[in-house]
């Protein structure tokens, strides 16, 4: 036989604020991940050290500046 369970207000609230850190939680380990696939992935640092490369000799056009260059 089921048993029947009555949840009182604080019982809703403990479980939304569970919900709330879980998705927290999900949504932290999910750019852990991410970060962790981009850190073992040698093409994809190199592509970030040049990149860092460009940044620091100057090598690089605002945003701004292409969009108006496009736009003509």
């Amino acid at each position: 036989m089921a048993k029947t369970v009555y949840l009182d207000d604080e019982d809703r609230k403990l479980l939304c604020e569970t919900k709330k850190k879980l998705d927290e939680a999900t949504k932290l380990m999910s750019g852990l991940m991410e970060t962790l696939e981009i850190l073992s992935d040698p093409k994809m640092m190199q592509a970030i050290e040049e990149g860092q490369e460009d940044i620091k000799a100057g090598r690089v056009k605002e945003l701004r500046s292409l969009l108006k260059e496009e736009a003509r």
